[in-house]
């Protein structure tokens, strides 16, 4: 991250929409894109967009309630969080009143993103969907269902919602070394999760491994790019996660799929140069 980013991200004004499911903070002027954050993480991941994008483009960063911070909501029902928030990510794009947008999903942001979509075709103008399967659960059982997974998806849950705090420290010290290769990040990347509410993670958690929208695919009007990453320490061959991706998303009518080599599931920290250029060529075409 450049220092500069940095600097206008600690000083960041209040949010310019403070909502019962997300706020979100403003950067740019121009063009409207919207940013959709992942599981336990903060809208801190894509601080480096505006700076990449150029002054003709206005990055709306969502921050959903629960993750990194922002304390929980009062209104969220148990394993039904992802198509009430793309329900009102879909009002909010709907009040900035510039017609359909370009939105950005990361992770469980990328099916919150696929399900608003899907849903409301007038709020979307293009989808960028980031290092995730159309169903999650693929990445740990290929010929996983919704039904097969259920068990282990709720075993997840109560595992997670279960550790004590030093417990989840030292699970998420662990693990996100695989997620981002630049060691700098880890730090920041634990704190999103250590500061997110763990009920509301563990069971987001639960339901996005049960979420299968691969069937819903051909009903999204919206071409929809797929950017996800290969890192030679994941253990996959490229070929093995091309294979994952091409037919996770054989339904989609329109959109492109692009592989960032050297790069773990933060893709946008690791490979902020080719992330964002990928971006650029996206909103020109």
């Amino acid at each position: 991250m450049q220092l500069g980013s940095l600097s206008r991200w600690l000083k960041k004004d209040a949010p310019a929409f403070d909502g019962q499911l997300f706020s979100v903070s403003v950067q740019g002027r121009g063009r409207d894109v919207v940013f959709i954050h992942g599981l336990a993480a903060s809208p801190e991941c894509w601080e480096e967009a505006g700076e990449f994008l150029g002054p003709d483009v206005r990055c709306h960063l969502l921050h959903m309630r629960g993750f990194s911070g922002l304390a929980p909501s009062g209104f969220r029902e148990p394993m039904n969080f992802l198509k009430p928030m793309a329900d009102a990510i879909a009002g909010y794009i709907r009040t900035l009143r510039g017609g359909p947008v370009a939105v950005v999903g990361h992770s469980m942001g990328g099916i919150v993103s696929l399900i608003l979509a899907r849903d409301h075709a007038d709020v979307v103008d293009r989808l960028t969907v980031v290092d995730v399967p159309a169903f999650f659960s693929v990445l740990i059982n290929p010929f996983a269902t919704p039904g097969s997974i259920a068990g282990i998806a709720q075993h997840t849950r109560r595992s997670y919602a279960g550790k004590t705090r030093a417990q989840l420290q030292d699970e998420l010290r662990s693990s996100t070394p695989r997620l981002v290769s630049d060691p700098a990040m880890v730090d920041r990347i634990v704190r999103w999760g250590m500061t997110s509410d763990v009920a509301t993670t563990a069971d987001v958690m639960a339901e996005v491994m049960v979420t299968d929208l691969r069937g819903d695919l051909s009903r999204i009007e919206a071409a929809v790019d797929v950017i996800y990453a290969w890192d030679k320490s994941g253990g996959a061959s490229k070929l093995g996660v091309d294979q994952v991706y091409a037919s996770s998303y054989a339904g989609l009518l329109r959109g492109r799929k692009l592989r960032i080599d050297n790069a773990r599931h933060y893709v946008m920290l690791d490979q902020p140069v080719v992330f964002y250029g990928a971006i650029r060529d996206w909103l020109a075409r």
